[in-house]
């Protein structure tokens, strides 16, 4: 849930360019990810139900999880598994604090950091 601790005073408190930061700044990206999953999951259900009345046969792949909603119309037959159609939803939150405010510094310290490994 988006509350209090995500607030500006937060993330003052939590400093600039720091691991408290960012970590919550990673925690406000899992909360959005929960509350924009929950809101697109009943309307993709309703595209699924529309698209089940037309002939297709799509079933939830996997419990919607981290963003990702998928569903198939998929079926094993002597010729092997087939996968007709897969429609899935793929929800992206990024988020960050101050590590992004400087210009091309955040990229400069990626390429950085890859060079060392």
């Amino acid at each position: 849930m988006i509350d209090s601790r995500f607030s500006a005073e937060s993330f003052t408190a939590a400093g600039l360019d720091t691991p408290a930061a960012q970590e919550l700044a990673d925690l406000l990206a899992v909360e959005t990810l929960k509350e924009l999953q929950s809101v697109v999951e009943l309307p993709l259900r309703h595209i699924i139900e529309r698209l089940n009345q037309m002939g297709h046969n799509l079933t939830l792949e996997k419990p919607a999880a981290d963003g990702d909603i998928s569903y198939k119309d998929d079926c094993e037959e002597d010729s092997g598994y087939h996968c007709k159609l897969r429609l899935g939803v793929d929800i992206v939150v990024s988020t960050g604090y101050a590590h992004l405010s400087s210009g091309n510094e955040f990229f400069e310290i990626k390429e950085d950091n890859a060079k060392n490994l």
